[in-house]
């Protein structure tokens, strides 16, 4: 078995600010810092972190470094000529972050890109690439689990292929209730709420998993490391309230350093934090 992860791979710029500027205001920054990030690579390098096969569809530019990603299979890569994605994220002083994405080669990501599939395993996919991507991956019959970000509106052919759907609360005042989401025939919604772990909805039952209390630096990354250990766990049999359990702890362990993938845990790590 393995993971497929279908999602963006950018530069990130990471700038350590005192606070977050509002409209109109300037703020000094205090550092900053380069590194990989997007949602697929960060998603991707989870994954293969925990020790888990991954595979990654995305689009990058002839700037892209692949030794960024060495763990992961980048077999279905496409190479575009214009830049690799880029996102700017300002830091403040409680690890909290704002992020401005430039799309570049993510943009042009398309069905055309996404080979026939096997469908045993486990898709993962989000959404800084065009639907029509995400969309063809998940004809592939396999598990698919669906980070809803940035959230936009999602046709009913996808809807009804997600089998665990996984947006912040921000993202679900935007995609709807988890009781419409069920409905639409979503098989469960995992709603992720930071420090406070998430929360599972399927039809009839409502569970609570708690999260872990870390050393926050810097929460980039972190639902990206949730996810990417959600899918790993599923892919390794666990059931959803196990793996809930497990991505609350990678989530929690990648808050611990600077960028969205330098404390990225591996698999014993979770288990000496649960």
């Amino acid at each position: 078995m393995s993971v497929l992860v279908v999602g963006a791979i950018n530069a990130d710029l990471v700038v350590r600010v005192p606070s977050i500027a509002a409209p109109g205001s300037t703020v000094i920054a205090t550092g900053s810092s380069t590194g990989p990030g997007g949602k697929g690579g960060n998603q991707a390098a989870a994954v293969a972190r925990l020790g888990g096969e991954c595979a990654l569809i995305a689009r990058v530019g002839p700037d892209f470094d692949p030794a960024s990603l060495s763990d992961v299979d980048l077999t279905y890569l496409v190479r575009d000529t214009v830049p690799t994605g880029l996102a700017v994220v300002l830091v403040d002083e409680l690890g909290e972050n704002a992020i401005t994405v430039v799309p570049g080669a993510n943009a042009n990501l398309c069905a055309a890109d996404v080979p026939e599939l096997p469908a045993a395993g486990v898709l993962l996919a989000s959404l800084e690439v065009p639907l029509d991507a995400v969309l063809a991956a998940a004809r592939s019959g396999r598990r698919f689990v669906l980070n809803p970000a940035p959230a936009v509106h999602l046709p009913p052919e996808m809807l009804s292929m997600v089998d665990v759907l996984v947006p912040n609360e921000h993202e679900l005042a935007v995609l709807g209730s988890p009781a419409e989401l069920l409905a639409a025939g979503v098989g469960a919604v995992v709603v992720t709420l930071g420090a406070a772990g998430c929360r599972i909805h399927r039809p009839g039952s409502t569970v609570d998993i708690p999260g872990h209390r870390v050393a926050t630096v810097d929460t980039t990354g972190a639902g990206d490391a949730f996810c990417g250990a959600l899918a790993w766990a599923l892919d390794a049999g666990h059931d959803l309230e196990e793996a809930a359990r497990l991505a609350c702890a990678a989530g929690a362990l990648a808050t611990t350093a600077v960028g969205a993938r330098a404390a990225l845990p591996k698999a014993e790590d979770l288990t000496k934090l649960r």
